[in-house]
């Protein structure tokens, strides 16, 4: 079945997700504030629009990729926003990572307003975007999910239902968590191979066949050793990310660790400028502190 899809927020993760979806044959409509972010979609086929309420107006079903709360509110509950804009009966979904408070939020506004809404975070990173190889956790009614099941099978063949709204982003943030967490620690054992006198190739070949084996060692060809550090997943986004996972674990009295310290390493690439560089400079740190020649292996 054909449908009428309207895409906002055309980044780094937006951009190929809505590619991947309009090769499927479905119309679409595209906005995002960077004009230059829906030239290769247009190009594909998709219609670019001139707003943000020009896109979704006749939409069956709007997509959103937004970098957070602050976004992603306003978008749909401000007056003039795609609560107030879609048409009756649409499918709203947030690809965002958001507060899960977020997404109660608006699906209550949606379901007042006769529309549907299911938050769908997903995790795999650009590499995953690209291939159409995403995890998505949705959170909503199951039904709304088989709804957008179709579509959201474009971006990833992973797809869960965690539970209401809300349960999606609580998984996208622990997942978030976990995963800096790993990275930290596998940079930060390297550094101490390399101050040692170690290969750094040599020292990843063997943890990948190892125990200490986790999704964090692809960064070591991908970032590390060609120091590459264009994102990827963005130093900025972790650290919201983080703030998600530290206001839950807050909220429901557990008390964590790890992730402090990985918030820790953000917080210092945040101050040095590189908020907007992929989570694997916070290697470059590492190496500061540890008084090692940059780029080192």
């Amino acid at each position: 079945m054909t449908l009428s899809i309207g895409f906002i927020g055309l980044g780094n993760m937006g951009n190929p997700m809505a590619m991947n979806i309009l090769k499927k044959g479905h119309a679409m409509t595209v906005f995002d504030m960077n004009p230059k972010t829906m030239e290769n979609l247009v190009a594909a086929g998709a219609r670019g629009a001139s707003s943000a309420a020009d896109a979704m107006r006749n939409a069956d079903m709007v997509l959103t990729s937004l970098p957070g709360s602050p976004e992603v509110e306003p978008f749909y509950l401000a007056a003039g926003g795609a609560i107030e804009t879609a048409k009756k009966g649409a499918v709203l979904i947030d690809l965002s990572s958001v507060l899960p408070s977020t997404a109660r939020k608006i699906e209550a506004a949606a379901k007042a307003r006769g529309l549907k809404f299911l938050e769908a975070p997903v995790s795999g990173g650009v590499t995953g975007a690209a291939a159409a190889t995403l995890a998505v956790m949705t959170g909503g009614d199951a039904a709304v999910l088989e709804q957008a099941r179709p579509i959201l099978n474009a971006i990833g063949a992973n797809i869960y239902h965690v539970g209401p709204a809300g349960a999606g982003n609580t998984i996208k943030a622990i997942n978030n968590m976990m995963s800096t967490v790993n990275a930290c620690a596998m940079m930060e054992g390297f550094a101490v191979g390399l101050k040692a006198g170690l290969d750094l190739k040599t020292m990843a070949d063997i943890v990948k066949s190892s125990s200490g084996n986790s999704n964090a060692l692809p960064r070591v060809d991908r970032a590390l050793i060609p120091r590459n550090f264009e994102p990827g997943f963005k130093v900025a986004l972790m650290n919201k990310d983080l703030d998600t996972f530290h206001a839950m674990a807050k909220e429901l009295h557990v008390p964590v660790s790890f992730s402090n310290m990985a918030q820790h390493y953000q917080q210092a690439a945040l101050a040095a400028g590189l908020g907007e560089k992929d989570t694997s400079v916070i290697f470059t740190l590492i190496e500061q502190r540890s008084a090692l020649t940059p780029g080192k292996r």
